[in-house]
């Protein structure tokens, strides 16, 4: 059996240096990629539960997200556990389904099998059951405990959708949103949008669907969006001539409603959704969009919660950039 000691001397490096690469302590690149490849050369199997007896630590991460079943959310966990396994981790997947008995169910297990850290994706009352004393980073929420929160460029994102509607011929607009109203960093995107048609003199307006998370064939929140095309539609035209949506999975809901009224899309109405949904990951995008660069920011919450459990201080907040993408549904 392949000990450290023979992947120290195969690459030609102190024992106490394979140690800290296995461990993810810092050693020098040169250094590292040494023991790396020594590691997959000989076949070394680390020992994770005789590595975390020596240094306390489970190396797993819990990962708490509301619905596995959206695109964005599968995505993003994803690419953490890419990283993290990359890392050496393990990665404890959490579905809470929205439910704040679920979620709050989910941060005590995640507790009591002591995770080393936390990233969470919360839209509900959580303040009650988030933790101090485990490192937490949260994607979009912010909350009264000191936890560090990543996110994208929302406002900006908003600022996009308007400026692209409006460069190509809309003038009566509407940003419509469903989810949480907890305050979060996606509310910034109606927030930008509005302010973006308000500094241009264009007619903006807001339709807010609540914290409705169901979008089966017969749920209230496609009843809802159908009777709004329904009462804004006079003489066989749709008032509105562009549309920006919180999310892309709204925003699909909301065209599949437009074919069904046959408005032409882009023609008549353009539609702008959020996120960056790609058929497959990898397609085309599923309508235009302002895109999230997800991976980046599943990258960087798994390289902020191992800085915490280092012990090292992170930012409360950190932003990463958006971009629009053409997806067939704008101008």
């Amino acid at each position: 059996m392949t000990t450290i000691k023979d992947v120290a001397l195969d690459a030609n490096v102190a024992v106490g240096t394979v140690s800290k690469v296995i461990n993810g302590q810092h050693v020098s690149e040169k250094n590292k990629k040494k023991v790396e490849a020594s590691i997959k050369k000989l076949g070394y199997q680390i020992n994770y539960y005789a590595r975390g007896l020596k240094t306390q630590q489970t190396y797993t991460i819990a990962a708490i997200v509301p619905e596995i079943l959206n695109p964005f959310f599968a995505s993003w966990v994803y690419y953490i556990e890419q990283a993290l396994y990359s890392k050496g981790y393990k990665m404890f997947l959490c579905n809470t389904q929205g439910n704040s008995e679920k979620e709050d169910y989910y941060f005590k297990i995640a507790s009591q099998n002591k995770v080393d850290g936390i990233i969470c994706v919360s839209y509900r009352d959580a303040e009650s059951y988030i933790y101090e004393d485990i490192p937490i980073i949260s994607l979009d929420r912010h909350f009264e405990k000191k936890i560090s929160c990543i996110c994208s460029d929302n406002y900006h994102g908003g600022e996009i959708a308007a400026q692209k509607m409006i460069s190509t011929g809309s003038h009566h607009l509407i940003y419509i949103r469903s989810g949480s109203t907890i305050t979060g960093e996606t509310m910034n995107r109606g927030l930008g949008f509005r302010d973006y048609c308000k500094s241009k003199g264009v007619s903006c307006e807001t339709l807010d669907l609540g914290d409705e998370y169901d979008v089966s064939e017969d749920s209230k929140l496609k009843h809802e969006i159908y009777d709004f095309f329904v009462a804004n539609t006079k003489k066989g035209k749709f008032q509105y001539d562009g549309i920006y949506t919180s999310t892309d999975w709204l925003g699909l809901l909301v065209l599949d409603q437009m074919k069904k009224l046959e408005i032409k899309v882009p023609e008549e109405t353009q539609l702008i959704g959020h996120d960056g949904l790609r058929l497959l990951n990898q397609e085309g995008y599923m309508l235009s969009t302002i895109v999230q660069p997800v991976k980046e920011m599943a990258e960087k919450s798994v390289e902020l919660i191992l800085k915490k459990i280092q012990g090292e201080e992170v930012d409360i907040l950190t932003v990463l950039p958006v971009e629009f993408a053409d997806g067939g549904t704008t101008r």
